[in-house]
């Protein structure tokens, strides 16, 4: 992807590629957690554990995430080489994703261990917030800092 020749197209497409397998793999994971529960949704729980109460600050992390990839974007000179300034981008999405990621997985693990949907609503917003980080040529145009000629490199 990123090696001695650079190539914007096959970076974009890998980056793409990063994202949509994050999804996948947590799709997938869920699907095992709702067959471990014999094919059905768990209901409610009245008490709140220990898991719920870790997976809640885990998603305080999330916003922590976001601070931290948008200060790496925010560090991009739109001076730097292409290849400089996608690397940067490529590395502070994969932060934010991670974050969420992480809090995803945690909050299957708990579904899973508790059968309690409280659990369900958390990995859901997880779902949902790394879905709003989806790649788009506009958007690494845009927090990449990259100039005409660079956008236009990353089109299929």
């Amino acid at each position: 992807m990123i090696g001695s020749k650079f190539q914007p197209r096959v970076a974009f497409r890998m980056l793409r590629v990063i994202f949509y397998s994050l999804n996948t793999g947590l799709l997938i994971f869920f699907m095992v957690g709702v067959y471990l529960n014999d094919m059905q949704i768990p209901g409610f729980s009245q008490e709140i554990d220990i898991l719920t109460v870790v997976n809640i600050f885990l998603l305080g992390a999330i916003p922590a995430g976001y601070i931290f990839s948008n200060r790496k974007m925010d560090a991009i000179d739109p001076g730097e080489p292409f290849q400089k300034k996608f690397e940067q981008f490529q590395t502070a999405m994969i932060i934010r994703w991670a974050v969420i990621e992480g809090t995803a997985l945690f909050s299957l693990v708990g579904l899973i261990l508790l059968q309690d949907a409280k659990q369900l609503v958390l990995f859901v917003i997880c779902i949902l917030v790394l879905s709003m980080n989806t790649i788009t040529k506009e958007k690494v145009t845009r927090s990449a800092k990259l100039n005409t000629e660079e956008s236009k490199a990353l089109e299929d």
